[in-house]
């Protein structure tokens, strides 16, 4: 007894002591390494640029599992991610001034570091120098990648003191071209071809801008732009309003809906057009809400239970195949929306890594995706009935093009159309409504 005393009273612990230490640290929560917000940065930037993910899935993915990001930390992430991949293109030209090893021989993750590094040096002010280099470099050192830390370390000082240079340079000789438009050779020249140098110009800059808000759609249907993470707000958490961009939600709003209409949206998810639609009927009707990618359904189904919705029929079903229930006159449908996959040349202000997935071949194929889908929808459409072609894309093939395809093709008159050009005021956004003029017959193979 009198040694258990002198050892508590001297410090030592006693054999009791290290076996109740022992059950807790059984019991203890494992420590977990947890990233910085660059590191994460960094990551999201090797998987969107080397892995081919697209930006918004892999961040979906990063803050569920990286659940210690509080909602500052998530902006900022976001921020850092979706900057680099808007500029790019000039970050990727001011790195080419001053290294000479081409870009494309460069290790990943040391690209991936300069382009961090020199985005916050040229386009964010309120990050000091030493914090926008040393971060990237200390990525390096962790990596095992000392050696090629005075290499980054030398361009990035040299861009840092030239900051104001380099970007008059861009504002003089790059104003009007890919470069200072910040976008693909690929897609400047394909738009510049539709839209003039001016026009594109425009629309390049209101990619840039597009982080200022977003359009909400309340319960009168009327559009409001706001500010913040309206997803956490009781009007969105209670079905008082939905996220839906201005010039989308004009789909809704010319379809011919009347109580009892029953509608088809083809191409659905995350089910915005739709939940719109099913909102205007008031409970009556049906709206079957389809998908190819039944790991998309959740998003309809989220949105349709934040609504209160029990008019909708939510299913996986690839569009180019033909549905019997909706074969004969009797079954036809009142208005079937097909709005179809594509290019996304009009919200790429949203969705900053289409910059890296466009090509002309792209496109063709996708017109032919199109086509195909619409050869077998338009027969559900019944006599008198309405066919809405919609796309969230800039290109005359898949617009217009597709426009005189259903006209050629199929017994509709063109009722009305409307393109959006991105910033007018929202993302760019075309449709096309169609009245079916006689009975129909079956789908037509392209």
């Amino acid at each position: 007894m009198e040694r258990k005393k002198r050892e508590r009273l001297s410090g030592k612990k006693t054999q009791g002591d290290w076996k109740k230490r022992l059950a807790e640290s059984k019991t203890a929560t494992p420590c977990i390494h947890k990233k910085t917000e660059r590191e994460a940065v960094l990551e999201l930037l090797c998987s969107v640029f080397t892995g081919g993910e697209f930006l918004h899935l892999a961040l979906r993915k990063l803050f569920s599992e990286e659940s210690y990001f509080d909602t500052r930390s998530r902006a900022f992430i976001t921020r850092l991610s979706r900057g680099i991949l808007e500029r790019y293109i000039q970050i990727d030209y001011f790195l080419s001034l001053y290294s000479n090893t081409p870009l494309r021989k460069m290790k990943p993750v040391l690209l991936q570091v300069l382009r961090l590094s020199v985005y916050q040096l040229l386009f964010l002010d309120k990050i000091p120098p030493h914090a926008a280099i040393n971060e990237g470099l200390n990525y390096l050192k962790k990596r095992k990648l000392q050696g090629l830390v005075p290499f980054a370390n030398a361009i990035l000082r040299k861009i840092a003191q030239d900051k104001e240079q380099l970007l008059q340079k861009l504002e003089q000789e790059y104003r009007e071209d890919a470069i200072g438009a910040a976008l693909p050779e690929e897609i400047f020249a394909f738009l510049k071809r539709d839209y003039g140098v001016e026009e594109t110009l425009r629309i390049a800059k209101s990619f840039l801008s597009s982080d200022a808000g977003f359009y909400i759609r309340n319960e009168a249907g009327e559009g409001e732009k706001v500010l913040g993470n309206i997803m956490e707000e009781e009007r969105f958490l209670s079905g008082e309003v939905s996220i839906q961009d201005f010039s989308s939600q004009e789909v809704g709003r010319i379809a011919h809906l009347r109580e009892g209409s029953r509608v088809l949206d083809c191409c659905s998810a995350p089910g915005g057009k739709a939940c719109h639609m099913a909102s205007r009927l008031k409970g009556s009707g049906m709206v079957y809400a389809r998908d190819e990618k039944s790991d998309k359904l959740h998003y309809i189904e989220e949105n349709r239970e934040r609504l209160h919705l029990e008019n909708m029929e939510i299913e996986a079903w690839d569009a180019r195949k033909p549905d019997s229930r909706f074969a004969k006159e009797e079954d036809k449908l009142d208005v079937v929306l097909c709005d179809a996959p594509c290019s996304g040349l009009g919200v790429i202000g949203k969705k900053a890594d289409l910059r890296l997935h466009f090509s002309k071949e792209g496109v063709k194929s996708l017109q032919s995706l199109q086509r195909e889908i619409l050869s077998t929808v338009q027969s559900y459409v019944k006599r008198g009935g309405q066919l809405i072609y919609s796309t969230c894309t800039l290109s005359r093939e898949e617009n217009e093009e597709n426009r005189d395809f259903i006209l050629k093709s199929f017994p509709f008159r063109l009722e009305t159309e409307k393109k959006f050009l991105p910033g007018e005021p929202g993302d760019g956004f075309y449709y096309a409504s169609f009245i079916r003029t006689e009975e129909t017959g079956q789908p037509c193979k392209v």
